[in-house]
């Protein structure tokens, strides 16, 4: 059998009992820890609790791969009292990390401090950064911004922002 360790993903090849209800078999769940004698803590995909399994109750599932190329958009909303949203531009893919710059962005008020903003690509900044691509068990691929802000893929449609005066 394949070794199993921390950040794989696996599925279920027999149900697990976790808090009264039951995992069924074929559940996919990313392993957060795996000891020496088999046991494994896994989370079972959309929940974010841990339940313990042994290595012959899984078989290893093939992870998700991060879909990211150069040009594509990404968004990071992040604020307090307030919702900031921040665009971003890819410029390079190599690997699990990227380069990106910061790009500007067209706000339309919808009322008093709060609106939506798009994207505007004809303003790109010229500090490139570099970040680790991240996927989850669903293949959402995010990438760390700041200590408090991750990015996230832009779908197209415009965002809601809030402002403080």
């Amino acid at each position: 059998t394949p070794s199993i360790k921390r950040g794989d993903f696996v599925t279920l090849i027999t149900p697990v009992t976790q808090y009264n209800t039951i995992v069924p078999v074929g559940t996919k769940c990313r392993v957060w820890k795996a000891k020496r004698d088999g046991t494994l803590y896994v989370s079972p995909e959309g929940q974010f609790s841990t339940t313990v399994v042994h290595k012959n109750d899984v078989a290893k599932a093939e992870s998700p791969k991060a879909n990211v190329k150069v040009g594509d958009i990404f968004y990071c909303s992040w604020g307090y009292d307030q919702t900031n949203i921040d665009f971003y531009k890819i410029v390079a893919v190599k690997n699990k990390t990227i380069s990106y710059v910061s790009i500007g962005e067209d706000r339309t008020y919808t009322g008093p401090m709060q609106g939506t903003v798009v994207p505007n690509t004809n303003h790109i900044g010229t500090d490139i950064k570099n970040a680790r691509i991240q996927v989850d068990g669903h293949g959402t691929v995010s990438y760390r911004v700041t200590s408090y802000s991750w990015a996230y893929p832009y779908k197209g449609q415009p965002l809601n922002f809030t402002e403080w005066a």
